[in-house]
């Protein structure tokens, strides 16, 4: 099954049954790390509560658990105690390990049922794997592939960015060094003994036999510059793995020299068995803001759940075809930021040593449509705003004094600001007048600084945002835009949580926002005030509760479909009248002989179905044809096919099961659509089973159009065949 499509809690039921059916009595996980065994037990533990659950460790032995789970190495110090009966299931996570060789030991021990685990591709498997599970050679019991559970919507797919340096595509040669270069690397080899002739190394010997800061410092760079990020820049988290530990702690060093002010918040951390604080680290890596980046070797390679990784950088070359699937494996998971309501659509795989063409994989690539971080967006409108203040003859000195302090809060000490440093200080002495040039200017060069600026909450962020969006709609009397936003506004004040002192402080002037009259006569003051007042306490704000009453009370169906049955009018609700159709056709069953030919898998003839039609329609039932079509909403079927059904011979598909069936086939007979195609085509089926008719305009719309535009994802002309056969089962309904 693929990495997050469920193995932990798929082997959890099976255990629940297995104890509850009295099949097993005691029974071991296996697992290869002790953080699978911590993980394996927290999830036992959450599903199966009222169960005993061990670890064995260390020679403990924990007695009186049912269930006992332990890693290879501590199993193998203990199995021999325990009688050749004591388990009654033995099951081994990720089972495409060698255990046939280095552990299959402990499961020649017992006379168990055996249950293997992975994620690792049927076609990477070892055979002895297979057969130690007692499989076919590459056909396991059951497989799950990591391609139909992103299709199926319970994980996410991946895009690559191919990414290397120059030394790690050329390698280092003395001979071949620009001039410069050659004199300092010349020093540098002097004081090692070595000659620069002797330099002649190939790109593979980066992090073996040779190490490079710049190379280093180059790959980071690159991690930092295309790694996904939030809506205040920073990145996502993300998983790099590197060669050895030496080089974890050259890229962590890396992370120190170029970004200082990242770093004295821990956002890079080593993670790794060389470590001491190696799980705690891991635990705030899963569980806390900090570190966003774990630099990792090994240990994070598999069976590692952290569902918010969006980036994964392969520093080193990986020749392990099942390592290399696990390793992917770490950023499929879905997930939704709960601060923003984002859902995670795909992940990154940086690959800076060509690991995806070494397997012969053509994976889809990284699009280019980087996001705005929201320091940047709120740099740039106050550009437009101060531009609007100026063409309207306000006073903009404000303005430019907000500008100012958002550019004095940037880290000197990081890297990509130092070489703007220079302009930064004359732009804190002398602020250019508005122009087309100097606007562009600092739109594009010095805006997109902005983002290593994290020094407010994301709350007080969005609201300032908020805010000078509000103030450049009023500026330019768009007034539309200008209610929608001021409704919003209103909407976050009063989430406020009115008993906190600040807030509470300035209850006068929360009424005042709140009331019709502060908006009557807005003003750039009142606007200033109000972003100035109500933006740092954003932090005090509630989650807005739904307006709804919960009651206990008994209640009962009030309205069913009708049937009109009878030549008189007769009627009766849908689902009475089917189960006294289908009573009557049952005991009908031994003594009509339509139905004895159906039930023999004979066909009936004209003479056997005009006599059945007689005997169904009789005055209590009045069935026809016609009347089991609309019971059953079968309009192509025919007597025989209702028959067939009724005696369950034959299952009629319902109107769910027929569309659903329907765009299945269409997504067969296109074959080769992505994951956000498919997403989209079972978007398009909801509204269908819904009976909804569809417009061109209506699939950019929610909640159809998510995030990609359906321009987006098909041509013109595959619009039009979806639009129509989508439309064609609508009006078949």
């Amino acid at each position: 099954m693929a990495t997050g499509s469920g193995k932990t809690r798929t082997i959890i039921a099976l255990i629940d049954i297995l104890l509850r059916a009295k099949r097993a009595q005691r029974i071991l996980l296996l697992a290869d790390r002790r953080e699978l065994v911590r993980q394996a037990i927290g999830a036992i533990r959450e599903h199966l509560p009222n169960e005993s659950v061990g670890r064995l460790e260390a020679g403990e032995l924990a007695p009186g658990a049912r269930i006992h789970v332990a890693t290879y190495p501590s199993m193998m110090q203990v199995y021999q105690q325990f009688s050749v009966a004591h388990y009654d299931l033995i099951i081994a996570d990720e089972s495409h390990r060698s255990i046939y060789n280095r552990y299959q030991a402990i499961f020649d021990r017992f006379d168990a049922l055996q249950l293997g685990l992975t994620a690792t591709p049927t076609d990477f498997i070892d055979h002895n794997t297979f057969q130690l599970f007692g499989c076919e050679d590459g056909v396991p019991t059951f497989n799950y592939s990591l391609e139909q559970a992103v299709a199926d919507g319970y994980l996410v797919a991946h895009r690559v960015l191919q990414s290397q340096t120059s030394f790690q595509v050329r390698g280092i040669h003395g001979s071949q060094l620009p001039h410069v270069a050659e004199l300092q690397v010349r020093e540098q080899l002097a004081e090692q003994g070595i000659d620069i002739e002797e330099l002649d190394f190939a790109g593979t010997d980066l992090e073996k036999t040779v190490t490079n800061i710049g190379t280093n410092q180059t790959l980071v760079r690159e991690f930092m510059e295309k790694c996904r990020k939030d809506v205040l820049g920073l990145p996502h988290k993300a998983i790099i793995f590197a060669v050895s530990h030496a080089h974890a702690k050259r890229l962590y060093e890396s992370f120190n020299a170029l970004y200082p002010d990242y770093q004295r918040r821990g956002m890079a951390e080593i993670i790794d068995s060389h470590m001491e604080r190696a799980e705690l680290t891991l635990d705030d890596f899963k569980h806390r803001d900090m570190p966003r980046v774990a630099i990792s070797v090994d240990m994070l390679d598999t069976g590692i759940d952290v569902p918010p990784i969006q980036t994964l950088m392969l520093a080193k070359p990986v020749y392990s075809r099942v390592k290399f699937w696990q390793m992917i494996g770490r950023g499929t998971r879905l997930y939704e930021d709960p601060l923003t309501g984002d859902r995670k659509k795909d992940f990154l795989i940086i690959d800076c040593w060509n690991n995806f063409d070494y397997f012969q994989l053509n994976p889809e690539g990284e699009p280019d449509h980087p996001s705005e971080p929201l320091p940047v967006r709120l740099f740039r409108l106050r550009l437009e705003r101060r531009a609007l203040q100026v063409a309207r003859r306000l006073d903009d000195q404000r303005i430019i004094a907000d500008l100012r302090a958002q550019l004095a809060r940037l880290p000197q000490d990081n890297i990509n600001i130092q070489s703007h440093l220079d302009e930064l200080r004359r732009l804190q002495h002398t602020w250019p007048d508005p122009d087309a040039a100097s606007d562009r200017h600092l739109s594009q060069t010095i805006a997109p600084l902005m983002r290593y600026d994290w020094t407010d909450a994301l709350v007080e962020i969005q609201f300032r945002v908020l805010a000078e969006r509000l103030t450049c709609a009023w500026l330019a009397t768009r007034d539309d835009e200008v209610a929608r936003l001021a409704e919003r506004a209103r909407e976050s004040i009063a989430n406020l949580a009115g008993t906190v002192r600040e807030v509470a402080a300035v209850a006068q002037q929360r009424a005042w926002v709140r009331s019709p009259g502060f908006w009557t006569h807005l003003d750039l003051e009142r606007l200033q005030t109000l972003q100035d007042t109500f933006a740092p306490l954003m932090r005090f704000r509630q989650s807005q509760r739904p307006a709804i009453i919960e009651l206990d009370l008994p209640d009962q169906i009030s309205t069913r479909r009708w049937i009109i049955y009878g030549p008189a009018g007769e009627g009766a609700f849908a689902d009475g009248y089917r189960e006294r159709v289908e009573a009557g056709v049952r005991r009908l069953a031994e003594t009509q002989p339509a139905l004895i030919k159906l039930q023999r898998g004979d066909t009936p003839d004209g003479e056997n179905l005009a006599a059945l039609t007689r005997a169904l329609n009789q005055s209590d039932l009045f069935v026809t044809e016609e009347v089991l079509r609309e019971l059953y909403e079968q309009p192509a079927a025919n007597l025989a096919d209702f028959m067939r059904h009724i005696l369950e011979l034959r299952h009629l598909p319902s109107w769910d099961e027929r569309i659903r069936a329907a765009f299945e086939q269409f997504i067969q007979d296109h074959g080769g659509l992505s994951a956000s195609q498919i997403n989209f085509l079972r978007a398009i089926r909801a509204a269908v089973l819904m009976h909804a008719k569809l417009t061109r305009d209506q699939l950019n719309r929610l909640p159809l159009a998510r995030a990609d535009r359906v321009e987006a994802l098909f041509k013109p002309a595959e619009i039009d065949e979806i639009l129509d056969f989508a439309n064609r089962l609508v009006d078949a309904a």
